[in-house]
């Protein structure tokens, strides 16, 4: 009868329950972001292009860009600007809703940046192409995991000068640890009190 009423509670404990409430959600978009932005984000909703004082929006891989008093979205930028060479620009990234509803603080703080070019891209950066060839993409080896043969023949060289380095140290070892049987130890003797 005990377990009976245990086994109920139980059960109408976990029928009654509520879920848990409490979530988790991080969002980290490294894989949705564009080869051209810029390294070193986890997390990007923007980028400000100030050269033709645009955006480009992560999410939805739009450029957000201005005709007239209107914004426009377009999934690329109008003729106007083909010229534009985005890989070579500058992209400040810009974490906050809507950042084209306040152009002007963009212009403000980041025009200075206009024509200004020395930064590294995402697709010069080794652990974000790491992370795109993940097995999945060509990474430019023919052989397969088997390497060339130059570096086949440059790991075995090294390989054995590791080889011979731990054997020697090896024989070190043995020799100190020889060394110190051989040493004659005293005796030592307790005195009676």
């Amino acid at each position: 009868m005990k377990k009976i009423i245990v086994i109920m509670s139980v059960f109408a404990g976990v029928f009654f329950a509520g879920g848990s409430k409490a979530q988790i959600n991080i969002s980290i978009n490294i894989g949705s972001q564009p080869d051209w932005g810029p390294s070193g984000y986890n997390y990007v909703d923007y980028y400000y292009l100030p050269d033709i004082n645009a955006y480009y929006n992560v999410a939805t891989a739009q450029y957000i860009y201005l005709i007239g008093n209107r914004w426009h979205f377009a999934n690329r930028l109008p003729n106007r600007f083909s010229n534009y060479n985005i890989y070579n620009a500058y992209k400040v990234v810009v974490n906050r809703a809507y950042p084209y509803q306040n152009n002007q603080y963009d212009i403000q703080h980041y025009g200075q940046y206009k024509s200004y070019r020395p930064q590294p891209m995402l697709r010069d950066n080794n652990a974000y192409r790491a992370m795109r060839n993940n097995g999945n993409h060509y990474n430019g080896n023919y052989n397969g995991n088997k390497g060339n043969s130059h570096n086949t023949v440059v790991a075995k060289r090294t390989e054995k000068k590791v080889i011979k380095q731990t054997n020697r140290t090896i024989k070190q070892n043995d020799r100190t640890t020889k060394a110190v049987r051989s040493t004659p130890q005293r005796s030592t003797v307790q005195r009676s009190r």
